[in-house]
């Protein structure tokens, strides 16, 4: 259902294997109303990880592979029945020495404006230099490029955009690098900086390799 303000209920959608993508509904209580609304667009969900079982998220699995594009027709059905949805794909290459990891938009209808709900995704792994560390936020532009200065303030960041506006925002974090703060003390810092313009969203920690 969409408000005067913008949806009620906002989904991020991100792939998580070449046949599986995991859909980040918030409020998380409304994981089911999200799972009936792809049912009516003839997309089959199920949810997932859910609790009690009565919030979480939901999957979506197919025995082949599918391209980025569909990530965009999740979303897209899903605003369509009233859901305000994001999709996204990660295009990784190489510059050079350099590897480039960018996310881009998925999808064609995305709410242009936000309700100050955003997905934030910090990402922990190895490089040929050490550990890293990276945050990703998620969101409708107008959201974004409201964000984007006050984050400027307090971290290194790198905003992404396309013709449409505002992508994500990317914030690195050399003070894991070198071993000054933990995960956890990371992601505390981002939500605290997130939660003083009154953002809120799902928040999600992922690792790769052996940093811990």
């Amino acid at each position: 259902m969409s408000t005067a303000f913008g949806f009620s209920t906002y989904v991020f959608v991100e792939r998580v294997s070449s046949n599986a993508a995991v859909l980040h509904p918030f409020p998380e209580h409304n994981v089911y109303a999200v799972v009936k609304a792809l049912k009516d667009a003839g997309i089959p969900v199920r949810p997932f990880g859910t609790h009690m079982p009565t919030y979480g998220e939901a999957i979506y699995f197919q025995d082949t592979p599918f391209d980025d594009e569909f990530l965009g027709v999740i979303a897209d059905s899903l605003t369509l029945r009233g859901i305000g949805a994001y999709a996204y794909s990660l295009i990784e290459e190489s510059i050079g020495e350099d590897d480039v990891h960018l996310f881009v938009r998925s999808g064609q209808i995305w709410p242009r404006a936000g309700s100050h709900v955003v997905f934030t995704r910090l990402h922990i792994g190895d490089t040929a230099d050490g550990p890293m560390a990276r945050t990703w936020i998620f969101g409708a532009s107008s959201d974004l490029e409201l964000l984007a200065p006050v984050l400027r303030e307090s971290f290194d960041t790198e905003p992404v955009s396309d013709p449409s506006g505002m992508v994500a925002i990317e914030l690195r974090h050399p003070e894991f690098s070198m071993g000054l703060q933990r995960p956890e003390e990371l992601m505390d810092r981002v939500l605290q900086v997130l939660g003083s313009q009154d953002f809120e969203g799902p928040a999600f920690c992922d690792y790769a390799g052996n940093v811990l």
